[in-house]
């Protein structure tokens, strides 16, 4: 179809006869979707409220061509487009140490961090419940296979946070995207953030996810192409998002987020316009994994930095019988101490420049308690996924 202007009708009838020669469809097949809201023929119809003008609009951008028709009569609109069910517009995806986590937006899929390779003996039942609630994973792809998630830490896979993460990028992003996207699926753009977005090394492995993948999920063959993708520096978008609600009392001045995730933290400053003051980024030494590090010493687990870690998500702080609350307790003022000491030292020329830190990551609940009666600290809401929704929604 070439490319036409909208126009302006004042006949119902002429504006279906328009409609059909366009978009190649018969009128009668143009009012059985206007009434039936569905798809067909690759058609999406979408039926806007209220609409109050006769109008048929026609656009053809060489990517997907569009037809819009506003009906008074019956006050409703369609809007036809050669778009097919299986185009997404946006993912998102977390890459992290301890939890991967990945959306569209409607759905956030969230799997620890594991990967193991399969062996071809190896059982899997995927009847399981943590196979059925997208916490474990079968995972093929180029020859190789990989159990990823809770199967791949219960098969004591060590944790990521003890490697190199990057070389990981393709089998969690595999196995999280598989719970969002159909079998054969274009998504538009993949979004992902990293501590250091100027870092290649960091960059690379998410930038090599454009183009097409064919690989097996739980037994299903997938077909997926990845049109193009966007790396941001991690915590951009939190601040952003937390700029748009209003969560910083003072935005035309410097603020910041704090990161605190498993593996790595990260504190960074953002300039009222969105531009990361980069000579006072601060990486954070180990994050909640140098915590796990500590208490495992002084109780006897010694390589059980990850299954205390996730005793202290659920809260039951003990692993293998050992009960280590009372370590737990001791440690934790020293280790939170420990943070904000290194961000003062890392700030101390511009301490009283800044106004206002955003805490983020799965593990800003444990530092919440020692923050919350100090106005320069904000906890976010939800904040294991507030970077990635504003990520989403941005």
């Amino acid at each position: 179809m070439n490319s036409v202007r909208p126009v302006l009708f004042g006949k119902y009838a002429q504006a279906l006869g328009i409609a059909a020669e366009q978009t190649g469809l018969s009128t009668s097949q143009i009012v059985k979707l206007l009434m039936e809201n569905v798809w067909g023929s690759n058609l999406e119809v979408i039926l806007p409220p209220d609409p109050s003008l006769e109008q048929l609009s026609l656009i053809d951008d060489t990517k997907d061509t569009s037809c819009s028709i506003t009906l008074p009569e019956r006050k409703i609109s369609m809007a036809i487009s050669s778009k097919t069910k299986n185009q997404i517009s946006r993912i998102s995806f977390d890459l992290g140490n301890r939890f991967n986590a990945i959306t569209d937006g409607k759905t956030i899929i969230n799997f620890p961090s594991y990967s193991l390779r399969k062996s071809s003996r190896q059982d899997v039942d995927y009847s399981t419940n943590d196979f059925v609630n997208d916490l474990s994973f079968d995972v093929s792809f180029g020859g190789n296979s990989f159990l990823v998630g809770q199967i791949a830490g219960s098969f004591l896979a060590k944790p990521t946070f003890g490697g190199d993460k990057w070389k990981l990028v393709k089998q969690f992003f595999y196995a999280g995207v598989s719970g969002l996207v159909p079998q054969d699926a274009v998504i538009e753009n993949l979004l992902c953030t990293v501590p250091d977005d100027q870092d290649e090394d960091q960059r690379s492995p998410f930038l090599n996810l454009k183009g097409v993948h064919n690989f097996t999920v739980n037994g299903r063959e997938f077909n997926v192409t990845v049109k193009g993708v966007i790396v941001a520096a991690e915590g951009k978008f939190a601040w952003y998002r937390a700029l748009k609600e209003g969560l910083y009392q003072y935005p035309k001045y410097l603020n910041g987020v704090l990161d605190l995730g498993g593996g790595t933290a990260i504190a960074r400053l953002f300039h009222p316009d969105g531009t990361i003051v980069r000579d006072y980024d601060l990486v954070l030494d180990g994050a909640t994994s140098a915590l796990a590090a500590h208490i495992a010493v002084e109780v006897g687990l010694i390589k059980s930095e990850g299954q205390i870690l996730d005793a202290i998500a659920d809260g039951t702080f003990a692993v293998h019988a050992i009960n280590f609350k009372t370590a737990y307790d001791a440690i934790l003022p020293e280790w939170i101490d420990d943070i904000q000491t290194q961000m003062r030292t890392r700030w101390k020329e511009i301490h009283n420049q800044f106004a206002q830190i955003l805490v983020v990551g799965g593990s800003a609940p444990i530092i919440a308690p020692f923050v919350q009666d100090n106005p320069r600290y904000v906890i976010a809401p939800n904040p294991q996924f507030y970077a990635l929704e504003g990520l989403q929604s941005a």
